[in-house]
């Protein structure tokens, strides 16, 4: 999804959409003792953790724009192309994002080379599921947490092979 359809249809993202507690616990259990954390696809930061360092990269300005007064530094950049340097987070952390990515394998990708340690990955597959009613192809799905979706999966660190450039 490009970033300027979410510019347009992400107004007022923040009065819609609230982090659930329970995928925020979820999310910082997964990062475990990881200090540094990458927030791709970052939005407006509702399950940025507050005691790391974070840096968030989100590529729509009406997301960015909408980012509460403290929140971690944002970037205007895409998955895709990570502006920063090979292993520089112990953990990156991308939340209901991947499905707006051009292309999901080279955003993994980019997640694995940032990485020293983790990544958290937090996905709804649609596949497997109808989806929601009023959902209108081309707008984000509004996927709440049901008990018949996945659980996130504990984090694992990645193969030494994998962090290497």
């Amino acid at each position: 999804m490009s970033s300027q359809l979410y510019d347009r249809i992400g107004r007022g993202y923040v009065s819609r959409r609230r982090a659930d507690p329970r995928i925020a616990a979820a999310v910082h259990a997964a990062l475990g003792d990881a200090r540094s954390v990458l927030n791709v696809g970052a939005g407006a930061g509702a399950y940025e953790p507050r005691d790391r360092r974070v840096l968030a990269v989100e590529p729509a300005a009406q997301m960015r724009a909408q980012r509460p007064p403290g929140a971690a530094a944002c970037l205007d950049a895409t998955a895709e192309d990570l502006p920063v340097p090979d292993a520089s987070f112990d953990a990156v952390l991308a939340i209901y994002t991947d499905f707006h990515w051009a292309d999901v394998r080279r955003g993994i990708t980019e997640m694995v080379r940032v990485s020293r340690d983790r990544l958290v990955l937090l996905t709804d597959d649609g596949a497997v599921r109808s989806p929601p009613a009023g959902h209108r192809p081309g707008r984000p799905r509004q996927s709440g947490v049901r008990s018949r979706q996945r659980r996130l999966a504990p984090a694992q660190p990645l193969p030494a092979r994998a962090r290497q450039p």
